[in-house]
């Protein structure tokens, strides 16, 4: 009985060595895939991977330097907007100045042009005056010949005051007498220039005098002077 179990027991150590030196090489294989995998795995998964993880960042720099791009495009974009927008304001207030400059000139241009045509027909008329003169004597002649320059209208004399004949020597008292509207220019009529620059020729009535501004004083009397 003895022998029997000594045989079974030795039966059963003999078995499963028999088994694992059939499956050896496929658990050499097992053991060696699973060696590689504590060393760091598959060589070429790891080459693949580290391929993917290397062309997966290459392509993530490449998005960043196109978003960097494109952010400085926009920047550019924007930069060369203002700019044309502080050029086209420039060129509107420089547009504005020359045209305001146009305008002052023109004005300017007007003003001279009016002013040198009323000296030209001051000086027309003046020379007419001149070589009409030429033509009479004195205001008597003139008158003789040119009977419808003396045509005036109704003398109106200052509120208040009414004509009276005067002679020379008496004295207007009121200066309202010889204000601008009876201003009587001798060079229109052929009378004497005044000698001295407070003496003036007023009309009086139908009359003609020579007064003295200072005072009042009646210098020279033409009666009837006008029609």
């Amino acid at each position: 009985m003895r022998n029997l179990v000594i045989l079974a027991v030795s039966a059963g150590l003999v078995l499963p060595t028999a088994a694992s030196a059939q499956r050896g090489p496929e658990n050499r294989q097992q053991v060696r895939a699973e060696a590689r995998a504590d060393a760091g795995g598959d060589p070429y998964q790891k080459t693949w991977d580290n391929r993917r993880a290397a062309r997966e960042a290459y392509q993530q720099q490449q998005q960043r330097e196109a978003r960097q791009d494109r952010r400085g495009d926009r920047r550019e974009t924007r930069q060369d907007r203002r700019e044309d927008r502080r050029e086209d304001r420039q060129d509107r207030r420089e547009d504005r100045r020359e045209t305001r400059q146009d305008q002052r000139d023109y004005r300017q241009d007007r003003r001279e042009a009016r002013r040198d045509y009323r000296q030209d027909r001051r000086e027309d008329r003046r020379d007419y005056r001149q070589a009409r003169r030429q033509n009479y004597r004195d205001w008597r002649a003139y008158r003789q010949a040119e009977r419808h320059a003396f045509r005036r209208g109704a003398y109106v004399a200052p509120r208040g005051y009414y004509y009276r004949p005067l002679r020379v020597g008496n004295f207007l008292r009121a200066n309202v007498f010889w204000g601008q509207r009876y201003w009587i220019d001798p060079y229109d009529y052929y009378l004497p220039t005044p000698r001295y620059g407070y003496q003036r020729w007023i009309r009086y009535g139908n009359d003609v005098l020579l007064i003295d501004t200072r005072n009042g004083r009646v210098m020279v009397v033409y009666d009837n002077f006008f029609w």
